[in-house]
């Protein structure tokens, strides 16, 4: 199966003082880096969203988007642009602020949407939700524009869960966590 894969790294960083969390260094190199080495083998095509620093994410060699609006509406707004800017069928995300994850994630929410018949999963790790690790089904786009854009809402989880469910991973943490400030980076 062709899966396209989108990087989100279009955030404004508020819990890092604004900072542009994807190029933060940590264990001596960008974040997005480290995200970049884990994903690009789980699929078939690979985009980075990102809201500014384009020439500096280009520099990785993968196509850049932008959020269609210049206002932040939060992550959907960047898994909207990557449906926008691929064209297969599935596109799985990864945000670029948790660079540890499972070398199969693509693989096994694949499988499990298949087996569901669900247009969209996500990780669930000991009852916890991580919605930006996730696979969307093309399907899902017109209905994302409409919640995004005329129904003006922006909680990943609220539209997720009237569409999809999630797969439980057993995987510990570090896995899936986030790097929201300083600390998390040493």
């Amino acid at each position: 199966m062709v899966i396209s894969g989108v990087i989100l790294a279009g955030g404004a960083g508020r819990r890092m003082a604004g900072k542009d969390k994807g190029l933060l260094l940590w264990r001596g190199k960008a974040l997005i880096d480290h995200t970049i080495e884990q994903f690009a083998p789980q699929v078939s095509e690979l985009v980075i969203n990102a809201n500014r620093n384009h020439s500096r994410y280009q520099q990785r060699g993968f196509s850049v988007v932008q959020d269609k609006l210049t206002e932040r509406l939060g992550p959907l707004a960047g898994i909207e642009a990557g449906l926008q800017a691929t064209l297969s069928p599935w596109l799985a995300v990864t945000p670029c602020d948790s660079p540890l994850f499972p070398n199969d994630l693509v693989k096994r929410l694949y499988q499990f949407v298949q087996e569901k018949q669900l247009p969209v999963a996500w990780v669930r790790q000991k009852d916890r939700d991580h919605p930006l690790f996730c696979l969307i089904n093309r399907a899902l786009q017109a209905p994302l524009q409409d919640f995004l854009y005329l129904q003006g809402r922006r909680k990943v989880l609220d539209f997720f869960n009237a569409h999809g469910m999630a797969l439980p991973f057993s995987e510990e943490l570090p896995h899936f966590a986030n790097f929201n400030d300083s600390a998390s980076l040493k």
